[in-house]
């Protein structure tokens, strides 16, 4: 039963080793699909979602392999347990059988031999059938614990892998789950080895109390000859009281030993009270794994709408894409007719020459129109310099109490909204102000006559402003220009910034990866080590079992074993009673010591003397073997726990990391998305107006923060005059639309 009970602690260790590793297991992949549940959400939002889904998919299914795997291996190591759980029960019944048939064989030829044993030998035949049923109990009961713990393990195991796996999207519930889940494991299985603990402990006082009363039965029976053969009745009297002293003792011990058993059965109504309250928690965890797959039906059906949404988006893109197309063709009408115009002012200069004296009178207006004009673009750009410091602060302040006044920021941004509504607006109030030039310049020319002269001399003047402005224009779009390739080149560094860091980041995880798989192997190297290690300290204890049973060694031994006893070793007392390494020589020295005093107080017999094939230098070398033994297994198993903690270490370490990195990771492509829709907006709003302002109320705001920044950095640094700052922000959003 020992050997049995030693296998079942070693398997017991080895599943609970395979469920730590299924949690960090369940654990990492929590985390995953926390994050690619975060990171779809804002694609399904930007509108590129496809490849992520599909790689997500693709994880679920790897992972739903993994979890298949480890089911199958689960339920294999549970069938070989049974069997071999089986097999040993049959053995213990067989020789329970062949100790049976002993017994009854030694009652026959005692009633053959002496007929006054008869009433010893019955309550002998009663207490060994009563023995034999207590031990067919005990080992039912041993069975039934085993068997229900097993089967409520596997239960709640997959249980809980299925769980994890469909219902992935609400991982905080399940963390906190998870955390608990754990406790109550543990709870079961102190539980149950407590009770495996009694159990030994209730079997070995029935063996020594079997041995005991087999010594009494021999004493009763070597007086009861003596009895005989003495025929003075004063002498038979107190051998009569003796043996009914004898069977009052050992009644009062069949009492205890009925207790006991009830004790016992209370135990077993106890634990099937744990079994129904498990199966409830088990059909409240089937009822919310239902409600979680009806929220899974709900979330991909807004996910099929977000794609419906998103195929409009692309439609509404063609249609920008056309009008932008048509903006194209008017901007080469207006190239053909800047190049009318510069035909017309060859021929207005040749003229020219003979109206020198109108000109002088021009040019003194002009010179006072200029200075007129660069006072008033002093004081432009002063307001606008005020403007920007005034806006760079509220900036500040804004972004400073983002968490606190949200709602002052938003509507703090519909204004600027507006604001630059009202600026388009004016563009276009210029536009059709150029336009109505125009028209008019065409009808001054068809209205020719005896005004030619005041016409062509106030053409000539519109026509320089005009020129002059379209040479500062096409300059100030050069300049532009090339900031835009310099912004896309510093835009395609980052990016291959980004893809180098990512592919260190999957370098990193590989080498964890391979870290983990290194140690787990040394692990089960260092297991196997101990497994043998066992065994060998085994067939040591077993072999001086068998010296011990021998009566003649015991007195040799008993002082070296005494001394062991009254001043054991600091790892003795450290070593935890569950553990395999506990089971030392003292424990077996101790229950020999125990038997032999109780031989010595029953019988009464003279001491043994040593055989002559063990001399006391063999019997101090076992000793010391047995010592080497004792410490190279409490080495093993020091190393053994400091593996299993660095190693659970290393794990929690990954997982943080990994956090930390996929966090970066998601961050910088949040970011890089959002600022590459930061302009696309505002010609959006104003092309569609503000239908679609709900939907893109999340990227508004960090779109006008982006600008902002953007124009703090690069436009006002050179283009400081808002004539030039609007020919700017123009053309950005006309090659917005070309792209």
């Amino acid at each position: 039963m020992q050997a049995q009970l030693l296998e079942l602690r070693t398997q017991n260790y080895q599943l609970s080793d395979d469920l730590r590793k299924n949690t960090t297991e369940l654990n990492a992949v929590r985390l995953k699909t926390s994050a690619y549940f975060l990171f779809t959400w804002i694609g399904c939002l930007s509108g590129v979602c496809a490849q992520e889904v599909d790689a997500l998919l693709s994880e679920n299914e790897m992972l739903q392999g993994k979890l298949h795997s480890q089911e199958d291996d689960f339920r294999l190591q549970n069938s070989t347990l049974m069997q071999e759980l089986s097999k040993l029960c049959t053995q213990i019944e067989e020789l329970q059988h062949e100790i049976k048939e002993l017994k009854d064989g030694k009652g026959l030829q005692a009633e053959s031999s002496r007929p006054i044993s008869i009433s010893v030998e019955g309550e002998l035949l009663r207490l060994q059938t009563e023995n034999t049923a207590l031990q067919k109990k005990m080992t039912g009961m041993l069975m039934l614990v085993i068997v229900v713990e097993n089967q409520h393990f596997q239960r709640h195991f997959l249980d809980e892998m299925y769980l994890v796996m469909a219902t992935h999207h609400q991982w905080r519930y399940f963390f906190f789950y998870v955390t608990k889940k754990p406790a109550r494991c543990r709870l079961v299985k102190i539980h149950y080895f407590c009770t495996r603990t009694k159990i030994d402990e209730i079997q070995q006082r029935k063996e020594e109390e079997l041995k005991s009363l087999n010594i009494r039965i021999q004493n009763l029976q070597g007086d009861l000859l003596s009895a005989n053969q003495v025929t003075h009745p004063d002498v038979a009297c107190p051998v009569m009281r003796s043996i009914a002293c004898q069977s009052a003792v050992s009644q009062e011990q069949v009492e205890s030993i009925l207790t006991e058993n009830d004790a016992l059965r209370t135990n077993l109504v106890a634990l099937e009270q744990i079994q129904t309250v498990k199966t409830q928690e088990m059909n409240l965890l089937r009822d919310q794994n239902m409600a979680l797959n009806v929220e899974l039906q709900q979330r991909r059906t807004e996910q099929e709408s977000f794609l419906a949404q998103r195929d409009d988006l692309n439609s509404q893109l063609q249609e920008v894409n056309r009008a932008n197309s048509r903006l194209l063709e008017q901007l080469t009408e207006l190239d053909q007719w800047k190049d009318r115009l510069q035909q017309e002012l060859e021929e207005a200069k040749k003229t020219a020459d003979k109206r020198k004296a109108m000109l002088d009178e021009l040019a003194m207006e002009i010179i006072t129109e200029k200075s007129r004009h660069k006072e008033e673009l002093s004081d432009v750009r002063l307001q606008h310099e005020k403007e920007v410091l005034g806006v760079r602060a509220r900036y500040e302040k804004e972004l400073r109490g983002l968490h606190e006044d949200k709602n002052r920021t938003e509507e703090e941004i519909r204004s600027q909204l507006r604001d630059e509504k009202a600026r388009n607006k004016e563009l276009e109030g210029l536009q059709q102000c150029v336009e109505e030039l125009q028209a008019h310049v065409q009808s001054m020319e068809d209205t020719k006559g005896w005004f030619e002269r005041r016409l062509k001399d106030a053409e000539v003047h519109d026509q320089l402003h005009f020129h002059i402005d379209l040479f500062g224009k096409a300059s100030d779009i050069d300049g532009l220009n090339l900031q835009l390739t310099e912004v896309e080149k510093e835009r395609d560094v980052h990016i291959e910034t980004i893809g180098k860091l990512k592919q260190e980041i999957k370098d990193t995880v590989d080498g964890q990866r391979i870290l983990e798989k290194k140690g787990s192997s040394a692990l089960k190297d260092l297991k196997r080590q101990l497994q043998l290690e066992r065994k060998r300290a085994d067939k040591l204890q077993e072999r001086l079992q068998e010296i011990l049973t021998n009566t003649k060694t015991r007195t040799g031994l008993e002082e070296l074993v005494l001394s062991e006893i009254s001043s054991p070793s600091p790892k003795q007392q450290r070593g935890d009673s569950s553990s395999v390494s506990s089971f030392s020589y003292g424990e077996i020295m101790k229950e020999g010591a125990t038997s032999q005093s109780i031989n010595k107080s029953a019988s009464g017999s003279p001491q043994s003397q040593r055989p002559a094939d063990l001399s006391d230098d063999e019997v101090g070398e076992l000793f010391q073997r047995l010592a080497e033994v004792q410490q190279e297994k409490w080495m093993l198993e020091e190393k053994v726990k400091h593996l299993e903690v660095s190693c659970s270490s290393m794990a929690d370490d990954i997982c943080k990391k990994s956090a930390i990195i996929e966090t970066y990771v998601m961050d910088s492509r949040i970011g890089n998305v959002l600022s590459l829709g930061d302009i696309p907006y505002i010609l959006y709003t104003w092309v569609f107006g503000n239908s679609h302002r709900m939907v893109f109320q999340y990227r508004s705001f960090s779109r006008n923060v982006n600008i902002c920044s953007y124009f703090k950095y690069s436009a006002f640094g050179k283009y400081s005059d808002p004539l030039t700052f609007s020919t700017f922000y123009y053309s950005l959003i006309l090659k917005w639309i070309k792209k």
